[in-house]
């Protein structure tokens, strides 16, 4: 009996999902080994930041990084910048967590749950440490004391702590120049990995809390080349027996336009296209074509509505304007408008449009790729604001 009905969907549109196949991230992979090696051998490494849009894949990178990091016997502790947790908390709650992946028997490993296990504090080169659900570090200082003594631990067994952070740009500006200050004071003689991810404009913040960016080195993370795009898609589908038609997978790569969460989203759908008419062994363009419909359904309902639905008065106005500019030559639309034609159609000057076209790029919903131009982040959601307006 044919069960490829019975078989799971390969695809994960969900965020932060990790693949099936992790494809186009190969240099990114290798910088953070070699900042692993570096470390391990007594060198100094630069700080890694990866920077992109929304929905390229920057939470699964660093959660592949941290899982690589902690094969190797390092503790890696991965932390996403959420408003109503403090990073010192997350490190404390994620840290005491991962004694048991550590090497049985390493110093780090006893280190690590004597600091947990203690909840009281313990003297390091005269100072009070702890670790634990009761005693979680109050302030930067407190995480710095910790963070030292178990890069001291992990530094006798050849070994080392990554602090990997997510959501970077989320943090207060002062609570960025601490954590900054914090990470360059202890890798200067510590095996000390800081592995970051943010937002496009993540460089132009830091550079604002911290003179040291020397340190850092920023590494984007962009839409996947159609080489990687056409991996992404049929290597989950390969594993399972299952063959995309050459028209299919051009359809799907086309579309997606390299982005990851919408070849992941489109590819499920044809997916489960093809399982309603049967058992299968193949995609075709005609599964893709059914998939469509379901696909813009939870964009307009999801992605794009519920981004255009937070907009402000005034948000809605630029990014409405955005789109009709254009959109000025329906035969070439384009995909990128200067801030000072928008500032122009709207009868503003750029001075009195900053602090809202500053908040839409805060939100992550355009963003700047040069200076003076704009784009919407999200592909198509040019058409969607052209739509909702009543213009396309």
């Amino acid at each position: 009996m044919d069960t490829s009905i019975d078989r799971p969907n390969p695809y994960t549109p969900g965020a932060g999902d990790r693949p099936r196949a992790l494809v186009g991230r190969d240099p990114q992979l290798a910088l953070a080994d070699t900042v692993r090696r570096q470390l391990e051998a007594g060198y100094a490494a630069n700080c890694l930041v990866f920077v992109g849009l929304r929905g390229v894949g920057k939470t699964v990178l660093l959660k592949e990084i941290r899982d690589r990091f902690l094969a190797q016997g390092w503790l890696a502790v991965y932390l996403q910048i959420r408003p109503t947790v403090s990073v010192q908390r997350a490190f404390a709650d994620v840290a005491t967590g991962s004694a048991e992946q550590l090497t049985a028997g390493s110093r780090l490993r006893r280190t690590l749950k004597k600091l947990a296990e203690q909840g009281g504090s313990l003297q390091i080169m005269g100072q009070g440490v702890s670790l634990g659900a009761g005693a979680a570090p109050d302030s930067y200082t407190d995480l710095r004391d910790v963070l030292r003594t178990l890069c001291a631990a992990a530094k006798q067994d050849g070994k080392g702590v990554a602090l990997i952070i997510d959501e970077l740009q989320s943090l207060k500006s002062k609570l960025l120049s601490e954590l900054m200050h914090l990470v360059f004071e202890l890798r200067d003689d510590l095996p000390l990995a800081f592995i970051g991810g943010g937002l496009t404009y993540l460089p132009s913040r830091i550079s604002k809390a911290t003179t040291s960016t020397e340190r850092l080195r920023y590494e984007p993370t962009d839409f996947l080349a159609p080489p990687d795009a056409r991996e992404a898609v049929e290597a989950p589908a390969r594993e399972q027996g299952v063959h995309w038609d050459r028209p299919a997978l051009d359809r799907v790569v086309s579309i997606a336009s390299g982005y990851p969460y919408f070849l992941q989203l489109y590819a499920y759908e044809a997916w489960e296209a093809a399982r309603r008419r049967g058992p299968f062994v193949r995609i075709t363009a005609k599964d893709v074509a059914a998939g469509v419909p379901e696909v813009e359904r939870q964009l307009n309902t999801g992605l794009y509505g519920a981004r255009y639905d937070k907009l402000g008065t005034l948000q809605r106005e630029y990014v409405v304007t955005m789109a009709r500019l254009m959109a000025s030559d329906a035969r070439r639309p384009r995909q990128r408008v200067r801030s000072a034609d928008v500032a122009q159609a709207l009868g503003k000057s750029l001075q009195d449009c900053s602090p809202v076209r500053e908040g839409l790029i805060h939100s992550g919903l355009i963003h700047s790729p040069s200076h003076g131009d704009l784009e919407f982040s999200v592909p198509g959601f040019r058409e969607y604001v052209a739509r909702r307006d009543g213009d396309g």
